[in-house]
Formats: structure tokens, sequence, C-alpha cells
């Protein structure tokens, strides 16, 4: 049951960075040589999509106090996401990612800075109190003292009754040490009702390949209530701590571009769920948004409609597994 009469529909604590995404198709950065320019991070897409579709968002990170971070405060603003949370620091420049835009997981480098920076020192718990969902990301947990503060925010929520969600969005081009990495997603787990993996997440958290089933009971044992697998081209493996498990089958779209895919999937699940969807019309809402988003380039600036979507989220294709 989701907390009602509150400030926000959805608070992110995590990473906002700029992106170079390449104008061209390329296979590696190697072959990239001219580049847009993007806001970007996990929750940040997150909140920038789900005021798309209406939803009141807002976001605690933490960005430079250089051209970027202006830029990226202002971009939220005129997003309609609220910004009373973002912290600039002198410490270190806004945080920036260098993609190669692909069909499939792109090649990319990272320069980390700001966002780590991220620390309590705003209302916190007043804040989560008064948010319906809170959101988080292992690339927010990977540095102090941002882990920190995604840790507070997490168990507040939890205690708040919030729906707690997570993208555990790990690489080890932001995380290198692979056992602090399980270490501390296994002790945020015990706060999240709702995490989204891709499989390309799974394989690097868990280092090999894997049935979707399989990833999926790690998730749940670790505490997750509901993990949904996104797995590109071969939809998404959605499992339950009820013993539900379904599939849901994707259309075949033309892809332009890849990068926030999943973001885009989080944030139609999250409407459908804040409109009182199950977990399987919410899933399948999240798929179709999904989509509409790999293909157009960069970020949504204009989400389809809504009814639109709704309608296309009725003809998904989907199938229940037996337990075994």
């Amino acid at each position: 049951m989701l907390v009602e009469n509150t400030r926000f529909d959805l608070f992110a604590i995590g990473e906002a960075v700029i992106d170079f995404i390449s104008t061209e198709m390329a296979g590696s950065l190697a072959s990239a040589n001219k580049f847009h320019t993007f806001v970007g991070g996990q929750p940040t897409n997150l909140a920038i999509d789900l005021a798309l579709l209406g939803k009141n968002t807002g976001i605690a990170c933490c960005v430079g106090a250089d051209g970027f971070g202006d830029y990226i405060i202002q971009y939220l603003k005129d997003s309609q996401v609220n910004t009373d949370y973002i912290q600039q620091t002198e410490s270190a420049p806004t945080s920036i990612s260098i993609i190669a835009r692909h069909t499939i997981t792109p090649d990319f480098v990272i320069n980390r800075g700001a966002d780590a920076c991220l620390q309590d020192g705003f209302e916190l718990e007043d804040v989560v109190a008064n948010s319906r969902i809170v959101h988080s990301s292992a690339f927010a947990l990977s540095r102090e003292p941002a882990r920190s503060t995604v840790v507070a925010g997490l168990r507040m929520a939890d205690k708040n009754d919030c729906l707690v969600t997570f993208d555990p969005n790990y690489h080890p081009k932001i995380w290198p040490d692979t056992d602090e990495m399980v270490d501390k997603l296994k002790s945020v787990y015990q706060y999240v009702d709702v995490t989204k993996p891709s499989l390309d997440d799974c394989e690097r958290i868990f280092g090999k390949p894997m049935p979707p089933q399989e990833f999926a009971e790690q998730f749940l044992d670790w505490g997750s209530k509901v993990v949904i697998i996104t797995m590109g081209s071969q939809g998404v493996y959605l499992a339950m701590n009820s013993g539900e498990r379904y599939s849901i089958q994707p259309e075949n779209v033309e892809v332009a571009d890849v990068t926030g895919a999943g973001d885009a999937f989080w944030a139609g699940y999250l409407a459908a769920i804040l409109e009182g969807s199950t977990q399987l019309d919410a899933a399948c809402f999240g798929q179709v948004v999904a989509e509409a988003k790999v293909s157009v380039m960069g970020p949504f600036t204009d989400m389809p409609p809504v009814s639109i979507l709704k309608e296309r989220a009725q003809s998904v294709k989907i199938s229940r597994i037996k337990e075994e």
C-alpha cells in the first residue's frame, strides 16, 4: 500500500551527470567523433521521465559548482522536477559520461566527480516521510559520502512505509571492488521492495551468465519483494516473492538509442503502480514506455500521449511461468 497525501510521488537519491552520446551509431568510442550533450544519471532520468508522465518528482543529488552543474539544475527545473535538494560543490566538477550510441549495451567512459559528494545536509527524513516512492541506484551507492546518504534515505523510507525501489546499475568501471559491491548491495536490499536490473547488470553482479530465473531468485533471497529483469530484445522477466512468475514479450521496434531505456521502463512501471495497477500490468506499461524511448536518441523531451501508451500496453504479449 502506497502512502497517500505526500509531497512527492517519487523522491530520487543519486547521481546526476552530463552524458555525451555519439551522434552516429558506433561499436566503440574509438570510432565515435561527434557527440550530443544530455542530462543523465539513472535516478535523474527516472525523475524526469516520471514527471513527463504527470507525477510529482524530486531529487537529491550533487553537481559541480560549474556550468554543467548549472545546466543540470536548470534542465531539471524546466522538466518540472523539484530541485530544492540538489547540492553544488566546489570540491569536484560535475560528473561526465561519454557514450558510444549503439542498439545494444553501449561502450562508455565515466569521469566521476561531484556525484559522489552528496551529503546528508538536508532534511532527509522529512523529505522521505513526504514521498510515496523513494528510489536510488548502485551507481550512487558506489562511493562515499553519497553511499551513506543513500543508505540513510532507504532506511528511513522503509521505516516510513514508502515504496523503496532500487536500480542495481552496477559496472566495474564505476565500482571495481566486486566484494565490496556485493556486500553493500546485500546490506541495502533489506529495505528494497522492487528492483529492476538489466540482464547485463545481473551478469556483472553475479559474475557469470545464468537464466533470468536464477538471477531473480538471487535478488529475492537478498530481500527484494519484486524483481523485474529487463532483457532488451528478449523481453522482461517478472518475479514476485508471492511465487508468481511472468514473461513479457517485446514488440519489434526500430532502435535509435538504448541509453535510458531502463529508466523509461522504471518510469512507466512506477506511474502505473502509483495509479493502482497490478505488478503485471505495471510491468507491461513499463515495457511500452521503454519501447517508445529506444526509438529516439537521447532522453525523452516529449512523452507519447499516455492514452496511446496504455492502449499499447493492453496488447503486450505475456505468459505465466508455472512454479517448479
